[in-house]
């Protein structure tokens, strides 16, 4: 397919693949996805009452997994895909999700008090415009928390041949995870990610690899 990232194709793709998501990333990730999202979401020390803004939240997972960290907070998340949004409120009643661009957020400066992102920038076809909503709607002082593919070595390499087979198997959109694949494949590693986002006006607290640094979480400071 063509690598295309225009945001009605990825608003499309998405739709498409709502259903099976959270099935899929099970699936790809041998049940530790979960886990690795749960552990990330543990760094940013989160307070009682403290706002929060899952962006890109897809089907829900930080932003559900947040609520179990701490009940009290008033989490928000908002996401391009319709679809994607009805299974996230289908999973959880106690938190707010929105249909949004995150390229162009609906906040006043200095409105949350952590941001979070997982598994989104790389679908975004302005990711740069992404990064600076990401710290213009954060408080000084909060922090941005984003995970995705990491470095792209020989387990990275493996994945990317297995995961064409799964979707053969369990799958009838092969071309929406084919198109997940290049964008991983293209992704900058982290070094180049903390340095762009140190390019926006952030400070890295804290990185932290998983799965022998396929999957990398960094903790950004505004």
């Amino acid at each position: 397919m063509s690598f295309d990232k225009s945001p009605e194709k990825i608003q499309t793709m998405f739709n498409i693949i709502a259903d099976r998501y959270d099935f899929f990333n099970n699936l790809m990730s041998l049940s530790t996805q979960r886990y690795i999202k749960y552990k990330s979401i543990k760094n940013l020390n989160i307070k009682p009452h403290d706002k929060i803004i899952d962006l890109c939240c897809g089907t829900g997972d930080l932003s559900i997994i947040i609520k179990q960290i701490e009940p009290q907070a008033d989490v928000t998340g908002i996401d391009f895909s319709d679809k994607m949004l009805e299974v996230a409120k289908q999973k959880s009643q106690n938190i707010q999700y929105l249909q949004g661009d995150v390229t162009a957020l609906p906040y006043p400066d200095n409105t949350f008090d952590c941001t979070v992102m997982g598994f989104g920038l790389r679908n975004i076809q302005n990711a740069e415009k992404a990064v600076e909503e990401a710290y213009r709607i954060l408080k000084p002082g909060g922090y941005f928390m984003h995970l995705d593919f990491g470095k792209k070595n020989l387990i990275s390499k493996v994945f990317d041949i297995t995961i064409p087979v799964l979707t053969k198997l369990f799958t009838e959109n092969y071309s929406a995870y084919t198109y997940l694949i290049k964008s991983k494949q293209i992704f900058p590693e982290p070094e180049d990610l903390i340095k762009d986002f140190e390019s926006k006006g952030f400070r890295l607290k804290k990185r932290q690899d998983f799965l022998f640094g396929v999957i990398s979480m960094q903790v950004m400071v505004k």
